[in-house]
């Protein structure tokens, strides 16, 4: 045997380049696709804490929201008012074609909803609904 025929072929190594970049653009992709996606709530820096009733029904939305929060702070559309100035911007907003909500904190004294509600009906309101949420029944109760 000659030399020539000895020669043994080596295998050639198999270079495995995985390329995560495309896999990164997908992630993002998908990341941008759910935050855009996503259900906001309404006003989440007013922290109201409403009382619970049976007779609590969901009204419809395009309506003046008023929240007195447990701090005593008035907001009209979350818009923070003084209660001076409630009267204005409910004249403004054309408060009297409109229905206005009030969502007081559970914890706030009555004689200032009794002050907002006055100012309410100054501006003669279409209607003024006070906001409670639902009160789940108990088997115990019924």
């Amino acid at each position: 045997m000659s030399a020539e025929r000895l020669f043994i072929e080596r295998r050639k190594k198999v270079v495995i380049d995985l390329n995560i970049a495309p896999l990164i653009d997908v992630v993002f992709q998908l990341l941008l696709f759910f935050a855009l996606t996503s259900y906001y709530v309404a006003n989440p820096g007013i922290e109201v804490s409403l009382p619970k009733a049976n007779s609590a029904v969901t009204v419809q939305r395009n309506n003046i929201e008023i929240y007195i929060t447990g701090s005593n702070a008035i907001y009209c559309n979350a818009t923070k008012v003084e209660l001076s100035a409630l009267k204005a911007m409910l004249s403004t907003l054309s408060a009297a074609s409109k229905t206005v909500i009030l969502k007081a904190d559970k914890t706030v004294q009555l004689g200032m909803v009794v002050q907002v509600i006055d100012i309410i009906k100054q501006t003669q309101v279409k209607d003024l609904v006070i906001a409670t949420s639902m009160e789940e029944n108990n088997a115990s109760q019924k």
